[in-house]
């Protein structure tokens, strides 16, 4: 009985460490883009500024184009409210270990400036490593039907 709890604390601890490597969206683009997606559906501007790259760009439903620092404001600000959104359907492609292309489905609902939108999109995220961390550097939603 004495060897079960150390054994039940180091399985617990590597499980745990594990759970954090897996989630590091700096070194994972997936998990990268999937922290983006989770960023605009909390409305949660400080997480998305270190999501993003300086050059940062985002391609939207309509065609109009919104750098990094317009969509961070923009939600922080309360102009971009996302009220329900999934992601689906998702493929990661990475290239040389520096880039990557994640896409898929994303279903949102919800306003921009109090125009309201319940789109079904598909999307890419492009990443790159920059400094030795992932960062998106693009996002292009087009409009299903």
């Amino acid at each position: 009985m004495k060897l079960v709890l150390p054994f039940i604390t180091a399985l617990l601890l590597s499980t745990a460490t594990f759970a954090q490597q897996a989630t590091d969206s700096t070194q994972d683009p997936t998990a990268l883009g999937n922290a983006f997606f989770k960023a605009m559906l909390d409305e949660d501007s400080k997480t998305l500024g270190t999501l993003v790259a300086s050059d940062f760009s985002l391609v939207s439903f309509d065609g109009s184009t919104v750098d990094g620092d317009m969509l961070v404001q923009g939600v922080g600000g309360g102009f971009v409210v996302v009220d329900a959104a999934t992601v689906s359907d998702t493929r990661t492609r990475q290239y040389n270990s520096d880039s990557a292309v994640m896409t898929g489905m994303w279903k949102a609902k919800g306003n921009v400036q109090g125009n309201g939108f319940d789109n079904s999109v598909s999307f890419s995220v492009v990443c790159a490593k920059q400094g030795g961390s992932w960062k998106i550097v693009n996002v292009q939603f087009t409009p299903t039907r």
